[in-house]
């Protein structure tokens, strides 16, 4: 352990005095664009990192972070389909009403052309793998339908690891067919990719969205545990503990993969959390403030990670800002395909990040949710949220830049600022919410006593959700 702690230090030393890689231009060694495999986890904290100094072990993402760009200054919204819908599209999903994790009959507007179709029409081969939350009651909404050449994964917010269900149906499918398959859905999801990685020629270059649905609820053993993690108290973090471990050795297969197939060179991997952890589900977001669904630096500020061996150099650190809604513009930018930037609400950020030349954000960012959202405007940041038991939203001001955990509320001494931001969220245009109205997931696989039952299988009640599935008229899809 001592060991391991010794190398996370010296790797973060490193990184401290180290700026952003250079970059010479958008191919690899042999002249082709770039593979990209963008791989999002679900629900993991800011402190469950190895080289955050956690207890837990993720040694191969500490390894892709060592060879690679670590983004100290990574934001997500603090949930999960709003993240999503801003990587997809480049916009802040707020706009259409996306502010929450999507209710089942809600989708991520038709007419928005997504990162897949862009680089599809640049010449891509495009895989999803995982998780999407962004559409299931219907056929167009489902990735297959969005620009993805294949899809293999849940649609839903959640499901049961072993048994593949959501609320009560099967949510497991290839490209719109629903499978029935044992096995944990991580490794399921690791087969697919490793799969369409061993296929992979080098007639086209590739995009894979590895999307996986760990480590959110239900916290459920993986198939092999050692009784690892004994020194952690919490039960609920050592079961929470073993799956991130576990999916942590899945990424490492992944990786070993690309090297096998030759891959690895002419590949750029993204690393990121899709918000902060739960931290009444085993979680941790280190010192700061509060955790998912929250705007405070908990539930938005997320690990993530760009390598691209040979063009970003090993083991440095960029403090630039990037949101999340930046990740299209900036892969777009990236692999040269020629797009209209006006429709997007994020900005590229392939200067900060492969030249160490950040450009200037012309607006403030909002991020957040329906009940909690933050105005970011470098180094300041207001939090528009109501504490608990309270009906009345508060705004608080803070300087992140020298105080991330946000303790001191600036927003007395910083009126002119305060105001300036405030009337940033009070400009948003009221849409109504996509977001679920229903109970939070993890009290799905809770017994009587308000517990985690880690060995719980959820049955199904009701149709497969992909047979279920209806097709969009053609007004709705040109509609908002």
């Amino acid at each position: 352990m001592l060991a391991r702690y010794l190398t996370v230090l010296v790797a973060l030393a490193l990184a401290s005095c180290s700026t952003s890689g250079q970059i010479s231009d958008a191919t690899g060694a042999d002249g082709q664009k770039p593979n990209i495999i963008f791989i999002m986890v679900d629900d993991m904290g800011w402190g469950d990192v190895g080289y955050h100094g956690s207890e837990i072990a993720t040694p191969n993402i500490d390894k892709l972070a060592k060879s690679g760009l670590i983004i100290d200054r990574a934001y997500s919204f603090p949930i999960c389909s709003p993240t999503r819908a801003a990587l997809m599209t480049g916009r802040n999903p707020l706009q259409y009403g996306i502010d929450g994790p999507l209710e089942n009959d809600a989708m991520l507007p038709l007419q928005l052309k997504v990162l897949p179709e862009y680089l599809r029409d640049g010449g891509y081969k495009t895989w999803m793998v995982g998780k999407w939350h962004l559409g299931m009651a219907s056929v167009d909404a489902m990735p297959q339908s969005r620009g993805f050449d294949s899809f293999y994964g849940h649609l839903g917010g959640f499901i049961d690891y072993y048994t593949h269900v959501y609320l009560g149906g099967l949510d497991w499918q290839r490209d719109g067919k629903s499978l029935r398959e044992k096995g944990y859905s991580t490794d399921l999801l690791t087969r697919e990719a490793i799969k369409l990685l061993s296929g992979q020629s080098d007639d086209k270059p590739f995009f894979m969205y590895l999307s996986y649905n760990a480590p959110h609820t239900p916290l459920q053993y993986p198939p092999e545990t050692d009784g690892t993690y004994g020194n952690i108290k919490n039960s609920d973090r050592r079961v929470y503990a073993q799956m991130l471990t576990y999916l942590d050795t899945s990424i490492g297969s992944i990786l070993d993969k690309l090297k096998e197939r030759n891959l690895a060179e002419n590949t750029i991997i993204i690393f990121m959390s899709d918000n902060g952890g739960l931290l009444t589900a085993g979680a941790s977001n280190g010192k700061l403030r509060a955790g998912k669904g929250s705007a405070f630096e908990g539930g938005v500020r997320v690990p993530a990670i760009i390598s691209w061996p040979g063009k970003i150099k090993p083991a440095t650190m960029t403090k630039t800002p990037m949101f999340v809604q930046d990740w299209l513009p900036t892969l777009l930018e990236a692999t040269n395909i020629n797009h209209d930037s006006h429709g997007f609400d994020g900005m590229s950020n392939w200067s900060a990040i492969f030249r160490n030349q950040p450009k200037p954000r012309a607006e403030p960012v909002i991020l957040g949710t329906v009940r909690s959202k933050a105005v970011y405007q470098w180094p300041y940041k207001l939090v528009r949220e109501a504490d608990a038991g309270s009906a009345t939203a508060q705004d608080r001001l803070f300087n992140i830049s020298i105080d991330p955990e946000e303790k001191n509320d600036i927003s007395g001494s910083n009126s002119d600022m305060t105001r300036k931001l405030a009337a940033r969220i009070d400009a948003m245009p009221l849409r109504p919410s996509k977001g679920n109205k229903g109970p939070p997931p993890e009290s799905l696989f809770k017994g009587p006593d308000g517990k985690f039952l880690y060995d719980i299988r959820m049955p199904e009640t009701r149709e497969p959700w992909a047979d279920a599935a209806t097709r969009v008229s053609s007004e709705k899809r040109s509609g908002s």
